[in-house]
Formats: C-alpha cells, sequence, structure tokens
C-alpha cells in the first residue's frame, strides 16, 4: 500500500506469483535508484515442497519492474521468522532460524544480497540459538567503519530458567562470529521490595559512532511467578566497547492496571541521534485467557542515545485493537507508526498510520482502510466466507475456481457471503465481478 503521511491511500500493488504465497520482510529504497522501491520477501508454492526468498523491484507509482527467486540450499529452505536490514553499502542483510525437523534449537542462517538478488555470501553462525526469540533479535551493522553486522540473540538454555542472552558480532562475509554474553537480570530495589528486571532478546539493537551500543528491548519486572503481580516495561541501554552497560532506563506504564508490551516493533533513529521505541499494550489476564480485546493501545517512546526518556506516548481509540508494524522517523524530529488494527469485534480489518511530532504530539487522521475493492475474512474456513465492499463499487458477481482453473461455484445473489460448506478441502481462487467490469 501507498499510503501520504496524512493516512491517505494513494495506491495498492499486489506481488507474488500464481499458486504462491508471499510474505514481505522488509521495503527498501533502491539505492541505484531513488525512483524506485525493493520489496524482499520470502515465496513459496501453496504445497510448501519449497520456500525460496524473493526479491521485487517497483516504481513510486507501483508499478513492478521485475521479481526475481533466490534459490536457497537443500536444508534452508524451512525458514522461521527473519530480520533483514539494508546496509551503507547498499546490500540486504538477511537471517533466519532454518527448522530442521523437530529440533527446538538450531544455528542461524545469515544471507547478504545485492539490490538485484545476487547471492554474495551466505553463513551459519556455530552457536545454537532460540527458535521463538530468534525472529525477535535486531540486527544492525556497526558504524565503526568495518561493515560488520551485530545481533541480539536468545542462546540454548542452561539448565532451568530462561537461556542467557547475547550481543553478536560478525564480519559481512559471515565467515567470523565472536559473541557477549549480556547481563540478563537487574535487581532495583523499590519501597516494597526487591523487584527481579530481565530483558530477553525481543530486543532491538543500533551501534553508535563512538563504539558505544544502544539496545531498545521489552523486559519484566515481577515479584514471583504470579501474571497478576508482573509489570512489563520498555528498556533502553547503552552499552560500551566491552559491552557492559553504562546507562539504563525503565519506562513503566502510565496505568494502574496490569499491562503487557506485545509486538515489540524496534527501534529507528532519528537524524538527531535520538531513537523511538513502539510496542502494542495488552491485558495478560485477557491474553492468558484466551482472548485478545484486551489489546487495544500501542506506546511509543523517545530517548537518546544516553538512554534518557524524552518523552512518553500512548495511542488508543477505544474502537480498535491495534498491531503496530514499524516506526520510522521523520526529517523534522519525530516518527510515522503504520500498522494494521481491527474494530474490537475483530470482523474489520484496516491499515492506520498516525505522526508523532518532534515534541510527542501527535495527528491523529481519519484510518484508513484497505478494503479496496473488497476484504473476505475468515481465511482459511470450513463453512462460510464473509466479504465485505468499499462503499464506492457494487459487485454483480463472484465465481469460484480450483486450483486446476475448473469454476466450481458461481453467484450473483446475496454477495456478502459465500457458502463453502459443500466443497472439498483444498485452496481456491476467486473472482469478484463488480457491476462497472
Amino acid at each position: 500500500l501507498k499510503l501520504s503521511p496524512e493516512g491517505e491511500l494513494l495506491g495498492e500493488m499486489a506481488i507474488g506469483g500464481q499458486e504462491t504465497t508471499s510474505t514481505i520482510i522488509k521495503l527498501y529504497c533502491d539505492p541505484t535508484d531513488s525512483k524506485y522501491c525493493l520489496a524482499f520477501g520470502r515465496i513459496m508454492d501453496t504445497t510448501m515442497s519449497y520456500n525460496n526468498l524473493f526479491l521485487a523491484k517497483f516504481d513510486l507509482s507501483l508499478n513492478l519492474s521485475w521479481l526475481k527467486e533466490i534459490e536457497l540450499p537443500e536444508g534452508y529452505r524451512d525458514l522461521f521468522g527473519g530480520r533483514s536490514i539494508m546496509d551503507s553499502s547498499g546490500d540486504i542483510v538477511f537471517c533466519s532460524w532454518p527448522f530442521h525437523g523437530n529440533s527446538e534449537w538450531s544455528n542461524m542462517l545469515y544471507v547478504r544480497l545485492s539490490p538485484e538478488g545476487e547471492v554474495l555470501a551466505m553463513g551459519e553462525s556455530p552457536f545454537s540459538s532460540s527458535l521463538y526469540n530468534m525472529a525477535q533479535g535486531g540486527l544492525f551493522e556497526f558504524k565503526d567503519g568495518s561493515g560488520d553486522f551485530g545481533q541480539t540473540v536468545v542462546g540454548e538454555p542452561e539448565g532451568y530458567g530462561n537461556p542467557p542472552t547475547f550481543l553478536v558480532r560478525m564480519n559481512r562475509n559471515f565467515t567470523v562470529f565472536d559473541s557477549s554474553n549480556l547481563v540478563r537480570t537487574i535487581r532495583l530495589t523499590e519501597t516494597d521490595g526487591i523487584v527481579i528486571a530481565d530483558y530477553y532478546s525481543e530486543a532491538f539493537s543500533a551501534s553508535l559512532p563512538d563504539g558505544y551500543k544502544f539496545i531498545g528491548s521489552r523486559g519484566v519486572r515481577y515479584d514471583g511467578y504470579n501474571p497478576e503481580l508482573w509489570d512489563e516495561v520498555i528498556v533502553a541501554m547503552k552499552l560500551d566497547q566491552n559491552d557492559s552497560i553504562v546507562a539504563l532506563s525503565f519506562i513503566p506504564h502510565d496505568n494502574d492496571s496490569v499491562r503487557t508490551l506485545a509486538f515489540c516493533q524496534g527501534l529507528d533513529e532519528s537524524s538527531e541521534g535520538s531513537f523511538f521505541l513502539c510496542n502494542g499494550v495488552y491485558d495478560p489476564l485477557a491474553w492468558y485467557g484466551g482472548e485478545i480485546g484486551g489489546l487495544n493501545r500501542f506506546v511509543v517512546t523517545k530517548t537518546d542515545a544516553d538512554a534518557n526518556i524524552i518523552w512518553r506516548r500512548y495511542y488508543g481509540d477505544g474502537e480498535h485493537v491495534f498491531q503496530p508494524c514499524s516506526v520510522v522517523s521523520t526529517s523534522d524530529g519525530g516518527c510515522l507508526v503504520t500498522g494494521r488494527c481491527w474494530t474490537t469485534d475483530l470482523e474489520k480489518a484496516q491499515v492506520f498510520v498516525i505522526r508523532f511530532f518532534r515534541d510527542g504530539s501527535l495527528s491523529v487522521p481519519e484510518i484508513a482502510s484497505f478494503i479496496r475493492p473488497y476484504m473476505f475474512y475468515p481465511n482459511p474456513t470450513q463453512t462460510e466466507l464473509l466479504l465485505q465492499y468499499s462503499p464506492d463499487i457494487k459487485p454483480k458477481q463472484i465465481e469460484l475456481y480450483d486450483l486446476q482453473g475448473r469454476l466450481v461455484q458461481t453467484q450473483s445473489k446475496d454477495l456478502e457471503s459465500l457458502n463453502m460448506a459443500g466443497l472439498p478441502a483444498g485452496t481456491y481462487t476467486m473472482r469478484v465481478m463488480l457491476e462497472d467490469s
């Protein structure tokens, strides 16, 4: 989707192939031509018999120039999670966790690509890492001119309890890896006694020009292991060249009820050297009970490079469930937050854009719906498929095809739903015909 800074939907484009499932991991500006963008992600067929990387190039009017599939060697086609960055040379760096059978721990895979989709380097880390937390660790390029990359990683557990967190440094060809164990637990003295604070690899990291590192993370302070006593916080840390913590801030919630952070979306560094951290917020008691409706806000925090809090702002309108997907700094010292949201009954899905200015004030535009021209849910379904249309169009017929291209169902009335109960299990293509088409 192409959106204006005010949240206006300017255009849309679908990326993928026939009978494939595509997942975009990151969008980049093309370093060779500012008039184009690059979409990097994964692509697989509907039977999931292969799982390749892909790189697509398109212009600012959302016209696709090319899409290239990047086939990985056998053993690396079942990937879990993934992080991607573009380094200072314009190469795309990607890391993921290859899932080997039922193994819970595996070495991580790193790949470096050119802007044309050529594989320049590929390597596997010599240490085992966590399946779950690998998808959350931050990936960054060191600013010392070395071309090295860094990442926060959760390692293999050592006995009972949480596994250790590491800060890993690797060269650009992924042949040399160095890791240092980060301190996991910090004891804080408060009026009601000793509170333990942990921080995890749901962290996003950045390198500072002086050799220091900055980490933004989700943390938890607790007294025992009772979820009702948990108090999750945002943690901002500055580390020196020896990976020792030299500055630390805990950013608690401004709410008396128990709140928990989710969907840690990382940090984005502004031109003035400050950082923006963005997290979703939900009620853990509702979450443990299987209810998502408690998640209805997100919080944006601005800190300086010494982990001092400049401001913290919450946003929630009481009518939507928010899942922020990215935070991007703006030239005026503020940031844009984009993501997905649903009505509290989880029936209507939308995208949103909210701008936070340098002083923390915000502009809240009308939430832009992606129902252009229609959306359908739930998917998959065994009974009924519901459809919702943009108010500026009128449907006249729905056609359903199997993967062999055979027409299996036609419907010309009551086009707000489609009965799927009598169809064999499988994947189908739906064509919605409009009155003006």
